[in-house]
Order: C-alpha cells, then structure tokens, then sequence
C-alpha cells in the first residue's frame, strides 16, 4: 500500500476511534500543518528546488497541498554524459567529440569539457576547383574534372566537373579575359619567390602564371593563380566588376627567364616580361626610391626608363594613381610602364590618394601588388609589411591607418617586434605621410598635425633601434634632415670623402628624406628650420632617388629628368664603422 494511502487509513481509525483531538468523530480536517518530515515528503530536493513535503491535519491525515521546505542541493558538474543536449563539438575526421559536464543532481549543463576518444569518418563534400584537386583539364566536350575533398584537405576518389568546356574563342571574346595591369613583387626574398598580381574584366576560367627560359614557350612551368572579385568606378560615377588574380612563382637567381600571366581556358595572355632574378641575399645591391606618381604615367615611365637595367627593386612609398577608385588609371599607369616594371619588382605602401583623398578607393594597394604581408585587422586603408634585401631590413609602413594621427596599436606593436628582432646591417624605412618635412604637411601648422604626431610617437624608437634611413612622400619637396636623435635634435655629423663621394661617418641619429615627385606635381617649400635639415628645395617633375649599398657603405643620389638629361640634385652617403 502505498504511503498516503496507508496514513490516510490510520488516521481514519484514529479518529473512528477517538476523534479529531481526541473529540467527536465528526469533524472538519484542517490541513495547515507544515511538518517537514519523511513521511509527508513529495518530491526530494534538487539544484533546482527545495524539497517539497505535503501539508497535514493535526489527527495526522495528508492533505493534497503542498510545501517547499530547506535549501537546493549544489551543483555537482562531475557527470559526463554523452547526449545530444551536451554536445559543444562534433567528431570529425581531424578532432575527437567534445560535450560539457552535466550536474549530477539536475543535469544541468556546465562549463567544463571532456572529450571521447574516436574520429569522424571523412566526409568527401568539398567541391574546390583547386590544382590540388585537379584530375584533368577542361576539354571540347567536357568542363574541367576535379576531386572532391573533405574539410581537412584530403582528396577524396569521386569528382566534379567545374567551368565552361573548351571551345574556340574570337579574338573579341577574348578581350574581357585578357590580364592587364601585371605587376612582379620581392614576394619571399630567403626562397627567392616573386609574386605576381594581375585583373581582368571577366572571371578567369584558367589562370596562370607561365614561366620559361625561352620567350616562345616552347617548354614552361605554370603557377595556378588564385582570383578574387573586386569592384571599380569610372569618372561618371558609375561602377563595374573586375577581378584580381595573384600567384607566388619561384624563379631561378641569375637566369634569365620570361613570364607571362595565361588563362589556359580561353588561350589569352598578358604581354611577356623578362627578368634575371638577382642574388638577394648579396650585400652590394642598389635600390630607387620614388613617391606620388599620381596623374602622370608618362612622368613616371621616364622616371623608370631611367633606371632600367640599373637597379634591383623598386620602393614607392604611395600615391602611385591620382583617383585610384577608377581602375582606368592604374590600368593606365601599369601597362603603358610594363616594357620598364617588367624586370622591376615593384615594392609599394599606400598613400591618401589610396584611402582618403577625392575618388579614393578600397583596398586598392593589395588590388594590384601581391606582397607577404603579416596578419593584419584590415587591408582597406593600405598595410604595413617588411622584407629583407641582403643585408638591409625594409618595414613599410601604412599611415592611413591611425588613431589620433598615430599608428595603431596592432601597426605599432608589430613594428617595434620588427625592429628588437633585426639584426640586419641597414635599417630602412618606407612611410607616406612624413615626419620631418619642409612642405605643407611637415610646416603649416593647420596641416602637420599628422607629422608632429607620428614625431611623437616613432622618432624615439626609431632611434633607439638604429633606423637608418626614412624615405616619405606626400610632400612633394626635396630634403634630407640632419641625422636626429630620439628627442628630435639635430646631430653634428663627420665628413670623409672617399672617390668624390662625401660619407658621413657613423651618423649619431636618423636620417629623415623627401625624393620629390616621380610624377609631374611639383612643389616649393611651405618653410624651412635650417637646423634639422642638411638640404632642402624645390622639387621637380620626374625626381627619385638612389641608392647603392656595398657592404657597410650607402651612396645617396638624388636625381630627375629634365626632358633631355638627368640631372643630379644632390648626392652623398653613409659610412659604417662596425
């Protein structure tokens, strides 16, 4: 029997016998006892509730009510219980399932994990037209055939089709599909690995990167080009899509070979560049330094007819376009430059007219330049990256991307790991907006708000860590500062001479530089304070520097073409003792 039933009945003979209260028989019960004892209890207490117990009549007889008496257990989160309701992670064919605790009591879920042993099966639903997965290429009947693969990359035996068949193309249809804008980077300097950007109107179908020792390609190695979607706007305000393909090619060091960016669908490609990949881990190589190309692409193409053949890269510290949301000028600027940037490897930072000045676009920098760049927030504004040259390590850094006119924490923090963990012989450094500067964004007070900022927060560590040089841009003048020291003092400096070229000895600071415009806006100094600046000037069209460096020396030359010749501005150099 159970136990209501069994006190309802006692309690029934009890008051047959005696009453309730020991009186008459007949009564009313009166259930308003709370006797918290075992006997009346309903239910036990959990985490979640107190026990609750039945109330009773003072005969003994069980009411139907009911109370809650005591305290909740404490959750006890020791259960490891495989279910569906503690699942945080899957099994899969690379990690093991994991599920959270559960309360002992109440099976509440908790915070804490286990894991149970066992792999997931590979699931083979990955449809990535990659060349990893490639098991035959498009043909007249059929579209290009690969593997499937699961989530961790292995290939699976199945496979799909991807893309158009083959089929001839007019040489109309073949426009939209043809690379322009082809441009070459330092991509890897240790492995010698270049990196190559191209776009196109239409979405490549195949596209490669193509290198052979013979201009015929008669026999080549091919790179598969990775692509991207990207928007541009034209002067009437309207927009179109184009896309982005980038590819990492190893070259050969001291051979000479031909490239060329392809798409093996349609049977179109970019113009063929030739290049003999240089030793970059020699300490006597030479480098230009040119800014603010801007709205002229003839201006510049003198500027690097100039330097075919001379120099080993290319460093642009931005504004390479002047409305750089219109796809048309760098199309423009790049192309009509190939014959000259094609053996060039073109190192470039943004400037505003990348981010902020009038028909500024987005992310333009890595539209068009295939740089190894470290993890960053955002590429919108530009980004910041460093390479190695021989015995020269180069930080580039990007100066839109700021708060309160200074580089960002994430930009900072990298760049001083950069420069504790250098052990290079050369420090250079590339940024946009300057930091001593005769112009307008380095003097006018209602302009240099930028300058004075970066000042106060780089020219100490810049120091500090034995930067040697910094090109800038923006500016549009020519200067060199004194070397200055970390409080922004101008440092006596020592002379030798040495084959009619002046060295200054061991400089006690940094040396800040303006080169002037490899464009054709030209400017005049906004002021000038004589006791930071060794030289200064009025800039002209086409300038750009130079730079040799053999070992512990460093030679300067300042130069622009004047329509007929090139002339030189200034020219000096850095002698190091140690």
């Amino acid at each position: 029997m159970k136990k209501k039933q069994w006190l309802s009945c006692l309690a029934a003979l009890c008051v047959c016998l005696t009453g309730c209260n020991g009186g008459d028989s007949t009564h009313t019960h009166d259930f308003s006892q709370k006797l918290a004892e075992t006997q009346y209890l309903k239910t036990a207490a959990t985490c979640a509730s107190a026990a609750e117990y039945y109330y009773t009549c003072e005969c003994g007889e069980v009411g139907d009510t009911t109370f809650f008496s005591g305290e909740t257990l404490p959750h006890d989160y020791t259960a490891k219980v495989e279910d569906a309701k503690y699942i945080k992670a899957e099994k899969t064919c690379e990690s093991v399932a994991e599920y959270f605790y559960s309360c002992v009591n109440c099976g509440d879920v908790g915070e804490a994990t286990f894991t149970v042993e066992g792999f997931g099966d590979h699931v083979f639903d990955q449809e990535i037209p990659a060349v990893d997965y490639w098991k035959a290429d498009a043909t007249f009947t059929n579209p290009a055939e690969y593997y499937t693969s699961c989530a961790c990359g292995l290939k699976g035996v199945n496979t799909f089709f991807y893309g158009e068949p083959l089929r001839e193309y007019t040489e109309e249809e073949k426009v939209p599909y043809t690379p322009t804008s082809l441009t070459m980077t330092l991509y890897d300097t240790e492995t010698s690995v270049y990196g190559f950007t191209y776009n196109t109107q239409s979405k490549p179908l195949k596209p490669v990167i193509q290198v052979s020792m013979d201009a015929n390609f008669t026999n080549y190695n091919e790179y598969e080009a990775s692509v991207t979607m990207a928007t541009s706007y034209v002067e009437d305000g309207g927009s179109f899509t184009y896309y982005i393909a980038k590819a990492e090619v190893p070259l050969e060091v001291g051979k000479t070979q031909y490239y060329r960016a392809y798409d093996k669908h349609v049977n179109v490609a970019s113009e063929i560049g030739e290049i003999t990949p240089k030793d970059t881990k020699s300490t006597a190589f030479s480098f230009a330094h040119v800014s603010d190309s801007q709205d002229s692409s003839s201006a510049f193409g003198e500027v690097l007819k100039n330097l075919t053949g001379k120099m080993d890269f290319l460093v642009h510290t931005g504004d390479v376009v002047e409305n750089s949301k219109w796809e048309a000028e760098w199309k423009a600027m790049l192309n009509s430059n190939f014959e000259y940037l094609a053996n060039l490897p073109f190192m470039a930072i943004s400037g505003n007219h990348e981010t902020t000045y009038n028909n500024y676009g987005v992310d333009e920098t890595f539209k068009h330049f295939n740089n190894n760049i470290p993890t960053q927030a955002s590429t919108r504004t530009g980004y910041f990256y460093s390479f190695v040259y021989g015995n020269t390590k180069f930080i580039m850094l990007n100066t839109n991307d700021l708060t309160g006119n200074k580089l960002k924490d994430e930009q900072y923090n990298w760049l001083v790991n950069e420069l504790e963990n250098n052990d290079c012989t050369w420090t250079v450094v590339g940024m946009h907006n300057p930091m001593y500067s005769v112009g307008k964004y380095g003097m006018e007070e209602s302009r240099n708000g930028i300058c004075l900022a970066l000042r106060e927060q780089l020219q100490g560590i810049f120091a500090q860590y034995g930067v040697d040089i910094v090109l800038q841009g923006h500016d549009h003048v020519i200067s060199r500062t004194y070397p200055i020291d970390a409080n922004g003092q101008a440092q006596t400096e020592t002379w030798t001479t040495v084959e009619g070229v002046s060295y200054s000895v061991d400089p006690n600071g940094v040396i800040y530089v303006m080169n002037g415009p490899a464009g054709a806006q030209t400017r005049d100094p906004y002021g000038e304070d004589t006791s930071l600046y060794y030289y200064s000037g009025t800039s002209k069209a086409r300038s750009w520097a130079e730079f040799a460096i053999d070992g512990n020396k460093m030679v300067v030359t300042v130069k622009y073409y004047d329509g007929r010749r090139v002339q030189i501005y200034h020219e000096w150099g850095i002698e190091k003792s140690a």
